[in-house]
């Protein structure tokens, strides 16, 4: 670690963001590749370089003895190259040397052959936690864990569980049945997309002998057969607004009325939903009940892969593991700019894309960055470099009717990427960055 004078530094070098820092977090550096640990920001004046990595438990021979300075003006943090031999890279894009460029909440930070990425406001461990329910999340899914462990001190019956196509709630509602003490019982998954709305009735809350044409036999439904246990609802979003009345019975009194039942039966019996729709707009929009949704008192969300860079290895690491066995880097080929290239990819998909990756990666041969371009279809070493005006960013978003995601591509940029230019080009007008809604 060595101190050298800063140049032209400003007064407010590091000032902490406004607020409860305890409630925050603080800012950090979550190293995502080759190992997993957070790093505190340095100290103003401080160039970071291989001995400030190393005593941080990060030992790589390709950063230099001064390789780069973070520094804030106007309590904005910056990222400055200071001529390191093998450069800094930035969101994909190589930093000119003695020119320091804002860095934003999520930005990935390349030097040598590790992998960082900045989060404003950390306020987890150093060390990587555990999986979630089998989902690895070594950093981003720290809400999601918090929310599951709250689960065995609470008396609930009924957990709604979001997240896009690919994230995990199937896992995540196993580990959901865990935590409710109720693994002994039954669990029935149940696809409510996948059954047609005239047997929907029938299916779930059963049915009397005689009830309708054809019924010689009574049937308990799912509901009743999973007794003791718990029921997954996948795709509860897809429940057509007439049939979702029948379920307040459920989550309300724990009681089920049978199609040509009389009096509803009781029944013992936890719960989960899981969508990958926007309920509240769906609220709305008239599409879902109020009622309906106000009936489960915990929701556990499940982040998409794009908002969480740095857990993208670690997932790879665990799905390559499950394929092929131990994934041990002085044996196995990483290139670190493909790790780099699958972390500044926007994963529509999700984990599922990261598993497409795996299957069509030679175990003999490695993770080499050719394989990884192929796989996303994108080349790293074309990348064109971030747009530097408003002007080329909307001109993007206009010609593409507003899709980010096209936008995005049409300027080679990541959907990440273009989200960090916007709101730095904002903060460089002096306009305060939209909320996320």
């Amino acid at each position: 670690m060595t101190t050298r004078p800063p140049r032209d530094a400003p007064t407010d070098e590091h000032r902490p963001p406004t607020g409860t820092r305890r409630d925050r977090g603080t800012p950090a550096l979550l190293a995502a590749f080759p190992v997993n640990i957070a790093v505190p920001l340095p100290s103003p004046g401080v160039y970071v370089g291989r001995a400030w990595l190393a005593a941080a438990g990060l030992n790589d021979t390709k950063v230099s003895s001064n390789h780069l300075r973070l520094t804030r003006a106007g309590g904005r943090l910056q990222i400055e190259d200071v001529g390191s031999r093998n450069g800094t890279w930035l969101d994909g894009h190589r930093l000119p040397a003695d020119e320091p460029v804002p860095i934003e909440d999520g930005s990935i930070l390349r030097v040598g052959e590790t992998l960082l990425v900045y989060r404003e406001a950390y306020a987890g461990p150093a060390e990587p936690e555990p999986a979630v329910g089998g989902l690895t999340g070594p950093w981003g899914l720290r809400a999601a864990r918090a929310e599951l462990d709250r689960l065995a001190t609470r008396p609930v019956r009924n957990v709604l569980i979001t997240g896009e196509s690919g994230t995990g709630k199937e896992m995540l509602a196993e580990a959901v049945v865990r935590a409710l003490r109720r693994s002994n019982g039954p669990f029935t998954r149940v696809n409510v997309a996948g059954i047609t709305a005239s047997v929907f009735e029938g299916q779930l809350f059963g049915w009397e002998r005689g009830a309708f044409s054809g019924s010689g036999a009574s049937n308990p439904g799912l509901l009743r057969a999973s007794a003791g246990g718990a029921v997954l609802l996948d795709e509860i979003g897809e429940l057509p607004v007439e049939l979702q009345p029948k379920l307040l019975r459920v989550l309300e009194n724990q009681e089920v009325l049978a199609v040509g039942a009389k009096e509803p039966a009781h029944v013992d019996i936890a719960v989960i939903a899981a969508t990958n729709r926007p309920l509240e707009e769906a609220v709305q929009q008239g599409r879902f009940r109020l009622d309906l949704l106000a009936r489960f008192p915990v929701r556990i969300s499940l982040p998409p892969l794009r908002e969480r860079p740095e857990d993208v290895f670690a997932i790879l690491r665990a799905l390559w593991e499950r394929a092929y066995g131990p994934l041990q880097l002085g044996r196995v080929r990483v290139d670190v700019e493909a790790v780099e290239l699958m972390m500044l990819h926007d994963w529509p998909a999700n984990v599922r894309g990261v598993d497409q990756l795996v299957a069509a990666a030679d175990p003999a041969v490695g993770l080499k960055l050719s394989i990884v371009e192929q796989v996303l279809g994108v080349r790293a070493s074309t990348a064109a470099p971030p747009p530097t005006t408003r002007e080329a960013i909307q001109e993007a978003l206009d010609a593409c009717g507003g899709n980010q995601s096209q936008a995005a591509k049409r300027l080679g940029l990541s959907r990440a990427q273009l989200l960090r230019r916007l709101k730095a080009i904002q903060y460089e007008a002096g306009e305060r960055p939209a909320r996320k809604r």
